[in-house]
Protein backbone atom coordinates (compact mmCIF):
# COMPACT_ATOMS: atom_id res chain seq x y z
CA UNK A 1 0.00 0.00 0.00
CA UNK A 2 2.88 2.34 0.82
CA UNK A 3 3.98 1.80 -2.19
CA UNK A 4 1.47 3.05 -4.22
CA UNK A 5 0.85 6.49 -2.36
CA UNK A 6 4.77 7.06 -2.52
CA UNK A 7 4.36 6.31 -6.66
CA UNK A 8 1.29 9.00 -6.75
CA UNK A 9 3.29 11.19 -5.07
CA UNK A 10 6.70 10.67 -7.20
CA UNK A 11 4.28 11.40 -10.34
CA UNK A 12 2.32 14.97 -8.83
CA UNK A 13 5.68 15.79 -7.52
CA UNK A 14 7.43 15.30 -10.96
CA UNK A 15 4.07 17.94 -12.62
CA UNK A 16 5.20 20.54 -9.58
CA UNK A 17 8.75 21.07 -10.58
CA UNK A 18 7.50 21.25 -13.91
CA UNK A 19 5.05 24.26 -13.49
CA UNK A 20 7.31 25.86 -10.86
CA UNK A 21 10.33 26.02 -13.29
CA UNK A 22 8.03 28.21 -15.77
CA UNK A 23 6.80 30.39 -12.48
CA UNK A 24 10.41 31.25 -11.27
CA UNK A 25 10.97 33.60 -14.23
CA UNK A 26 8.16 35.87 -12.29
CA UNK A 27 7.94 35.34 -8.95
CA UNK A 28 10.73 35.45 -6.21
CA UNK A 29 11.94 32.48 -4.14
CA UNK A 30 9.59 33.74 -0.76
CA UNK A 31 6.77 35.24 -2.84
CA UNK A 32 6.27 31.78 -5.16
CA UNK A 33 6.59 29.49 -1.96
CA UNK A 34 3.36 31.74 -0.68
CA UNK A 35 0.85 31.50 -3.17
CA UNK A 36 1.71 28.01 -3.95
CA UNK A 37 0.68 27.11 -0.21
CA UNK A 38 -2.03 29.38 0.39
CA UNK A 39 -3.43 27.80 -3.09
CA UNK A 40 -3.02 24.07 -1.11
CA UNK A 41 -5.63 24.80 1.35
CA UNK A 42 -8.15 24.70 0.53
CA UNK A 43 -7.68 21.59 -1.16
CA UNK A 44 -6.61 20.04 2.09
CA UNK A 45 -9.70 21.58 3.69
CA UNK A 46 -12.00 20.02 1.45
CA UNK A 47 -9.95 16.08 2.17
CA UNK A 48 -11.16 16.87 5.52
CA UNK A 49 -14.04 15.20 4.95
CA UNK A 50 -13.28 12.31 3.24
CA UNK A 51 -9.83 11.63 5.74
CA UNK A 52 -9.28 11.37 9.61
CA UNK A 53 -8.16 13.99 11.70
CA UNK A 54 -6.99 13.44 15.13
CA UNK A 55 -9.74 12.90 18.21
CA UNK A 56 -8.76 16.18 20.01
CA UNK A 57 -6.56 18.40 18.46
CA UNK A 58 -6.18 20.94 21.10
CA UNK A 59 -4.32 18.13 23.11
CA UNK A 60 -1.48 17.26 20.64
CA UNK A 61 1.74 15.93 21.82
CA UNK A 62 4.66 18.04 22.26
CA UNK A 63 5.99 15.09 19.03
CA UNK A 64 3.50 16.92 17.26
CA UNK A 65 5.02 20.50 17.19
CA UNK A 66 8.58 20.43 18.00
CA UNK A 67 9.09 19.16 14.38
CA UNK A 68 7.22 21.85 12.59
CA UNK A 69 8.81 24.54 14.37
CA UNK A 70 11.74 23.76 12.95
CA UNK A 71 10.51 22.92 9.62
CA UNK A 72 8.80 26.33 9.19
CA UNK A 73 11.55 28.68 11.23
CA UNK A 74 14.78 26.89 9.58
CA UNK A 75 14.31 24.04 6.74
CA UNK A 76 11.99 25.72 4.69
CA UNK A 77 12.46 29.30 3.95
CA UNK A 78 16.24 27.85 3.53
CA UNK A 79 14.99 24.57 1.29
CA UNK A 80 13.16 26.95 -1.08
CA UNK A 81 15.11 29.35 -1.52
CA UNK A 82 17.57 27.07 -2.59
CA UNK A 83 15.50 25.27 -4.56
CA UNK A 84 13.91 28.15 -6.90
CA UNK A 85 17.50 29.55 -7.54
CA UNK A 86 18.23 26.29 -8.85
CA UNK A 87 15.11 25.69 -10.95
CA UNK A 88 15.36 29.36 -11.97
CA UNK A 89 19.11 29.21 -13.34
CA UNK A 90 19.61 25.49 -14.48
CA UNK A 91 18.02 23.18 -16.27
CA UNK A 92 15.02 20.62 -15.56
CA UNK A 93 17.27 17.66 -17.18
CA UNK A 94 20.38 18.80 -14.65
CA UNK A 95 18.94 19.82 -11.73
CA UNK A 96 15.65 17.26 -10.88
CA UNK A 97 17.04 14.09 -10.73
CA UNK A 98 19.77 15.17 -8.01
CA UNK A 99 16.68 14.84 -5.87
CA UNK A 100 17.63 10.66 -5.41
CA UNK A 101 19.58 11.74 -3.28
CA UNK A 102 17.01 11.82 -0.92
CA UNK A 103 17.16 8.76 0.69
CA UNK A 104 21.45 9.01 1.14
CA UNK A 105 21.03 12.31 3.01
CA UNK A 106 18.18 11.10 5.13
CA UNK A 107 20.08 7.95 6.16
CA UNK A 108 21.75 9.92 9.40
CA UNK A 109 18.14 11.13 10.69
CA UNK A 110 16.47 8.32 9.95
CA UNK A 111 18.97 6.17 11.92
CA UNK A 112 18.99 8.40 15.12
CA UNK A 113 15.56 9.44 15.15
CA UNK A 114 13.77 6.56 13.75
CA UNK A 115 16.35 3.81 14.26
CA UNK A 116 15.65 3.01 10.29
CA UNK A 117 18.91 1.47 7.89
CA UNK A 118 19.11 0.60 5.14
CA UNK A 119 19.84 -3.22 3.16
CA UNK A 120 22.67 -4.37 1.04
CA UNK A 121 20.49 -3.14 -1.84
CA UNK A 122 19.91 0.06 -0.36
CA UNK A 123 23.50 0.61 -0.02
CA UNK A 124 24.39 -0.13 -3.39
CA UNK A 125 21.35 2.17 -4.94
CA UNK A 126 23.05 4.97 -2.49
CA UNK A 127 26.03 4.40 -3.76
CA UNK A 128 24.99 4.54 -7.73
CA UNK A 129 23.03 7.76 -6.84
CA UNK A 130 26.11 9.08 -5.29
CA UNK A 131 28.11 8.62 -8.25
CA UNK A 132 25.17 9.81 -10.53
CA UNK A 133 25.23 13.20 -8.67
CA UNK A 134 29.22 13.63 -9.19
CA UNK A 135 28.62 13.48 -12.60
CA UNK A 136 26.28 15.83 -12.80
CA UNK A 137 27.68 18.46 -10.03
CA UNK A 138 30.94 18.30 -12.63
CA UNK A 139 29.16 18.97 -15.74
CA UNK A 140 30.04 22.34 -16.54
CA UNK A 141 30.13 23.85 -19.35
CA UNK A 142 33.02 24.71 -21.64
CA UNK A 143 34.74 27.60 -20.40
CA UNK A 144 33.00 28.36 -17.53
CA UNK A 145 35.17 29.02 -14.51
CA UNK A 146 33.22 27.83 -11.22
CA UNK A 147 34.64 24.01 -10.77
CA UNK A 148 31.18 22.62 -9.83
CA UNK A 149 27.42 23.06 -11.45
CA UNK A 150 25.84 25.45 -9.12
CA UNK A 151 22.54 24.96 -10.15
CA UNK A 152 23.42 21.49 -9.25
CA UNK A 153 24.54 22.45 -6.20
CA UNK A 154 21.78 24.41 -5.07
CA UNK A 155 19.28 21.24 -5.75
CA UNK A 156 22.01 18.94 -3.27
CA UNK A 157 21.02 21.96 -0.60
CA UNK A 158 17.78 21.80 -1.30
CA UNK A 159 17.92 18.07 -0.44
CA UNK A 160 19.64 18.03 2.67
CA UNK A 161 16.98 20.18 4.09
CA UNK A 162 14.32 17.89 2.54
CA UNK A 163 15.66 15.25 4.26
CA UNK A 164 16.11 16.01 7.43
CA UNK A 165 12.58 17.65 7.31
CA UNK A 166 10.96 14.19 6.16
CA UNK A 167 12.61 13.12 9.15
CA UNK A 168 11.12 15.21 11.17
CA UNK A 169 7.31 14.89 9.20
CA UNK A 170 7.06 11.22 10.47
CA UNK A 171 7.59 12.01 13.76
CA UNK A 172 4.93 14.40 13.37
CA UNK A 173 2.91 12.45 11.16
CA UNK A 174 2.75 9.65 13.58
CA UNK A 175 1.51 11.71 16.60
CA UNK A 176 -1.69 12.83 14.08
CA UNK A 177 -2.57 12.06 10.96
CA UNK A 178 -1.55 12.93 7.54
CA UNK A 179 -4.06 15.44 6.36
CA UNK A 180 -4.87 17.37 9.22
CA UNK A 181 -0.51 17.10 9.62
CA UNK A 182 -0.73 18.62 6.51
CA UNK A 183 -3.15 21.44 6.71
CA UNK A 184 -0.70 22.65 9.88
CA UNK A 185 2.25 22.04 7.60
CA UNK A 186 1.34 24.39 4.95
CA UNK A 187 -0.86 26.47 6.96
CA UNK A 188 2.64 27.74 9.37
CA UNK A 189 4.23 27.58 6.05
CA UNK A 190 1.93 30.47 4.52
CA UNK A 191 2.68 32.89 7.48
CA UNK A 192 6.99 32.42 7.44
CA UNK A 193 6.75 32.82 3.84
CA UNK A 194 4.57 36.12 4.11
CA UNK A 195 6.60 37.09 6.46
CA UNK A 196 9.74 36.56 4.15
CA UNK A 197 8.01 38.04 1.04
CA UNK A 198 7.59 41.59 2.95
CA UNK A 199 11.18 41.30 3.96
CA UNK A 200 13.00 40.53 1.20
CA UNK A 201 10.49 43.28 -0.76
CA UNK A 202 8.84 40.77 -2.83
CA UNK A 203 4.99 41.56 -2.22
CA UNK A 204 4.18 43.41 -5.62
CA UNK A 205 4.92 40.19 -7.22
CA UNK A 206 2.03 39.23 -5.56
CA UNK A 207 -0.19 41.10 -7.93
CA UNK A 208 0.62 38.71 -10.80
CA UNK A 209 -0.98 36.18 -9.68
CA UNK A 210 -4.14 36.96 -11.77
CA UNK A 211 -1.96 35.92 -14.93
CA UNK A 212 -1.88 32.77 -13.53
CA UNK A 213 -4.62 31.83 -11.40
CA UNK A 214 -5.61 28.47 -13.33
CA UNK A 215 -1.98 27.62 -13.16
CA UNK A 216 -2.04 28.54 -9.39
CA UNK A 217 -5.11 26.91 -8.48
CA UNK A 218 -4.25 22.95 -10.74
CA UNK A 219 -0.92 23.32 -8.65
CA UNK A 220 -2.60 23.48 -5.27
CA UNK A 221 -4.44 20.60 -6.41
CA UNK A 222 -1.44 19.49 -7.04
CA UNK A 223 0.59 19.84 -4.37
CA UNK A 224 -1.96 18.93 -1.93
CA UNK A 225 -2.79 15.60 -3.24
CA UNK A 226 1.03 15.04 -3.23
CA UNK A 227 1.95 15.79 0.31
CA UNK A 228 -0.62 13.71 1.51
CA UNK A 229 0.10 10.71 -0.72
CA UNK A 230 3.70 11.36 0.42
CA UNK A 231 2.83 11.75 4.39
CA UNK A 232 0.53 8.56 4.26
CA UNK A 233 3.06 6.65 2.72
CA UNK A 234 5.48 7.27 5.30
CA UNK A 235 3.08 6.26 7.98
CA UNK A 236 3.01 3.07 6.30
CA UNK A 237 6.53 2.20 4.59
CA UNK A 238 10.52 2.84 5.84
CA UNK A 239 11.41 6.30 5.36
CA UNK A 240 14.47 5.35 3.13
CA UNK A 241 12.73 3.72 0.27
CA UNK A 242 9.46 6.00 0.37
CA UNK A 243 11.57 8.83 -0.26
CA UNK A 244 13.54 6.62 -2.97
CA UNK A 245 10.01 5.93 -5.10
CA UNK A 246 8.95 9.86 -4.43
CA UNK A 247 12.22 10.62 -6.08
CA UNK A 248 12.38 8.63 -8.77
CA UNK A 249 9.25 10.65 -10.43
CA UNK A 250 11.34 13.20 -11.36
CA UNK A 251 12.75 11.55 -14.13
CA UNK A 252 9.72 12.47 -15.63
CA UNK A 253 10.19 16.15 -15.14
CA UNK A 254 14.16 15.49 -16.37
CA UNK A 255 12.47 13.85 -19.96
CA UNK A 256 10.27 16.95 -20.14
CA UNK A 257 13.36 19.02 -20.23
CA UNK A 258 15.22 17.55 -22.12
CA UNK A 259 12.47 16.72 -25.12
CA UNK A 260 9.73 19.54 -24.58
CA UNK A 261 12.48 22.12 -23.79
CA UNK A 262 15.63 21.48 -25.61
CA UNK A 263 17.67 20.98 -22.74
CA UNK A 264 20.79 20.26 -23.48
CA UNK A 265 22.49 16.43 -23.68
CA UNK A 266 25.95 15.72 -22.52
CA UNK A 267 27.64 12.40 -21.95
CA UNK A 268 27.63 13.18 -18.57
CA UNK A 269 23.98 13.82 -17.71
CA UNK A 270 23.05 10.70 -20.23
CA UNK A 271 24.82 8.09 -17.57
CA UNK A 272 23.72 10.27 -14.69
CA UNK A 273 19.83 10.06 -15.52
CA UNK A 274 21.05 6.15 -16.40
CA UNK A 275 22.47 6.12 -12.81
CA UNK A 276 19.82 7.87 -11.18
CA UNK A 277 16.96 5.29 -12.40
CA UNK A 278 19.52 2.41 -11.34
CA UNK A 279 20.00 3.56 -8.13
CA UNK A 280 16.38 4.34 -7.36
CA UNK A 281 14.96 0.34 -8.91
CA UNK A 282 17.74 -0.70 -6.56
CA UNK A 283 16.34 1.02 -2.87
CA UNK A 284 12.75 0.53 -4.03
CA UNK A 285 13.57 -3.34 -4.53
CA UNK A 286 15.52 -3.79 -1.16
Amino acid sequence: MWLSFAFASAVLLAVRRIYEKELTATFGNFSLSFLLMVFSLPAVLVLFLFFPIPQNITALPWDFWWPLGIIWVILYPLQNYLLYRSLREGELSQVTPVSALLPVFNIAPSFFLLQELPSVWGAVGIITTVLATYLLLTDVRAGEKQRFNLPVLFMVGTVVCTAIGSTLDKISVEASTPVFYTFVNMLGASVVFLALTYAYRQQHELAYVKKYLRTFAVLGVVMALAFIAFTTAFTLGPTSYTLAIRSGGLIIAALWGLVLLKESLSSRKIWALVLFVAGTVALAVS
